[in-house]
């Protein structure tokens, strides 16, 4: 018998790689049913990086992919079509999460923006994770994890004094992110369940990089 903090929640996934996928997967694991959406034929991009289980480099294999997407359902849906979005629409209806990490233009190019949600399910809760926020200025940027971290300065703790700083090992700006994510998404949850009006949570990449460098730097 399925149990947990969020038991009889639903969340539809529509993340892939690392800092959307691991929330959900934090989701997940308080007992939420995530539903996670991926595109026809390709799929998430991380099925494609390994290590590999038995050193085969097969789709269903890719164990980074096998750990940030424990524990959830898997459907694809192609978002590109319009009985592709009828289909997600008809799912946000019964939904009380929806969780992205695309580039902000791509949800509202789709009519999929939260304010486009909200009139399908007022109550529903939508995060968004980006490189750099929603709005300002970097919004559209692309981003690397190496360049996450020299922006945010989290490169100015990492390496040798008389040396070229390093990057972290890891993913580390994506995970911490993914984490990060998790409270203000149930904290938004919870007012929901107060108020019957869900939120938009607006979570950059890079802001939790400084966020980690603040944190670095004052137990140093």
């Amino acid at each position: 018998m399925a149990k947990g903090a969020l038991l009889g929640i639903r969340v539809l996934d529509l993340t892939h790689y690392v800092a959307g996928p691991y929330l959900t997967r934090l989701l997940a694991g308080l007992g939420a049913e995530v539903i996670k959406i991926e595109k026809p034929d390709r799929g998430d991009g991380l099925r494609r990086q390994g290590p590999f289980a038995g050193d085969d480099p097969d789709i269903d294999k890719s164990l980074p992919f096998l750990y940030f997407n424990t524990g959830k359902k898997s459907i694809t849906l192609n978002l590109k079509t319009s009985s592709g979005i009828d289909i997600f629409k008809k799912l946000v209806e019964h939904a009380d999460i929806v969780v992205e990490n695309f580039e902000p233009r791509v949800m509202p190019s789709l009519g999929l923006d939260y304010e486009s949600l909200c009139k399908i399910n007022p109550g529903v809760v939508m995060t968004s994770i980006s490189n750099f926020g929603q709005d300002g200025p970097y919004r559209d940027y692309k981003a690397s994890e190496i360049v996450e971290y020299a922006i945010s300065g989290l490169m100015y703790i990492t390496g040798e004094p008389d040396r070229e700083p390093l990057k972290l090992g890891l993913e580390i700006s994506q995970i911490v992110a993914g984490q990060n994510a998790l409270p203000p998404t149930l904290a938004a949850l919870y007012c929901r369940n107060l108020t019957g009006e869900g939120q938009h949570i607006d979570i950059s990449i890079m802001e939790y990089c400084s966020g980690l460098l603040e944190f670095q730097l004052a137990m140093s």
